[in-house]
């Protein structure tokens, strides 16, 4: 098959290189608004470079219509744009971005042309929702979902302890976001960073928790769960630095004015922590768990877990590893036309399906992220 992956940074470029890599795929065509990026992923025989913007519609419709899977790799605030453009362009697209748009208004379109759009489809939201979807199966009756998740330094330098491993603008929309979340039953909106609290995860040690929005499509595909949230784990004492940037104002679009001139405090804010999250080494660490209480005769816990690490050989991060993998399995179950589904298909109805989960599972295991699970 011919794959077309939109945007190619920290995550975009490892999706191309691992598809080029799997011998189900003929060729890739990597475009990309900028040209420092698409160095990225030039060298491999199978891949092809394109500079193109998403505001340039002909050219990229153009290309959606020459392949036969898109993956999408943009930051959030781009994500629907190019689903809308895929579902244009009758083509099939798995995205990894965390839109502000809700995916499934492109449903009722996409399922008439038998199109598949996969949404949110990295590591959280995207593994996360497999791991549900797979829980779903084996429990019967969910009735609690805790996610947690992190990507870290595995050497923390202060102040804040966190060095960027995808988009800083996504981040900043992590900690600013309100979070939508499930209690008694009933979805409500939540402060991002509330909701705090510490473990200890293996391997790794004591962490911090606070809820931020990443649970996706989960609440609409499981509406009786009467407890769902999503976590973010940091090393203990960022959450507060970033709560009081934010309680400050700093993390605001509007403009203020500063000796006559108007100046957006978000955009100053990403440009100043740019330099922040960027000290330290670029070794990182995933750390990933999923647990799910139900009932399955009687009240039973289960839980999937994940610490992957930097790829010092090839120089890719464990969070770029964690988010594209998942992506690139997806896209060859659709590329190979192997969901019976069509029309908007979040994550955890693909892994509702043993044999496709199971898909996923073997490809992250033969990239050595190993995943701590229940056993069948």
């Amino acid at each position: 098959m011919k794959i077309l992956v939109v945007g190619s940074g920290k995550v975009g470029s490892e999706i191309a290189r691992d598809l080029a890599r799997s011998s189900e795929v003929d060729s890739v065509i990597v475009a990309d608004a900028q040209a420092k990026n698409l160095k990225n992923v030039r060298g491999h025989a199978k891949i092809r470079t394109r500079r193109l913007d998403i505001s340039q519609r002909k050219p990229l419709l153009a290309a959606m219509r020459n392949v036969d899977v898109i993956c999408g790799a943009l930051p959030g605030r781009l994500g629907f744009q190019l689903m809308t453009i895929a579902v244009e362009a009758r083509r099939d697209l798995v995205d990894i971005s965390y839109t502000p748009e809700n995916p499934f208004k492109l449903h009722g379109k996409a399922r008439d042309q038998e199109n598949i759009i996969v949404p949110q489809c990295g590591v959280a939201p995207g593994f996360t929702n497999m791991c549900v979807g797979d829980a779903s199966r084996r429990l019967g009756t969910m009735t609690k979902v805790r996610v947690f998740v992190g990507g870290l330094p595995q050497r923390p330098t202060p102040p804040l302890n966190y060095r960027i491993v995808f988009s800083l603008e996504d981040v900043i929309n992590e900690y600013s976001r309100p979070a939508r979340i499930i209690e008694y039953g009933k979805e409500k909106l939540v402060d991002a960073l509330s909701g705090r609290g510490f473990l200890n995860f293996p391997g790794v040690g004591r962490l911090e928790y606070f809820i931020t929005d990443g649970l996706g499509s989960l609440p609409r595909s499981f509406p009786n769960v009467r407890e769902m949230n999503e976590y973010t784990l940091r090393y203990p004492g960022h959450a507060e630095i970033m709560k009081t940037l934010r309680v400050l104002g700093f993390f605001e679009d509007k403009e203020v004015q500063v000796n006559g001139l108007a100046i957006t405090p978000r955009k100053l804010s990403i440009a100043l922590l740019k330099s922040a999250m960027s000290l330290g080494r670029p070794e990182d660490l995933l750390a990933l768990r999923v647990e799910v209480e139900g009932k399955l005769g009687k009240k039973s816990l289960i839980s999937y877990q994940i610490l992957d690490y930097y790829d010092a050989r090839n120089k890719v991060s464990a969070m770029a590893r964690t988010t594209a993998y998942p992506c690139t399995s997806a896209a060859l179950l659709v590329g190979q036309r192997k969901l019976r589904s069509v029309g908007v298909v979040p994550p955890e109805k693909i892994a509702k399906d043993p044999e496709h989960f199971g898909f996923v599972l073997s490809r992250l295991r033969s990239r050595g992220v190993r995943v701590g699970m229940p056993s069948s």
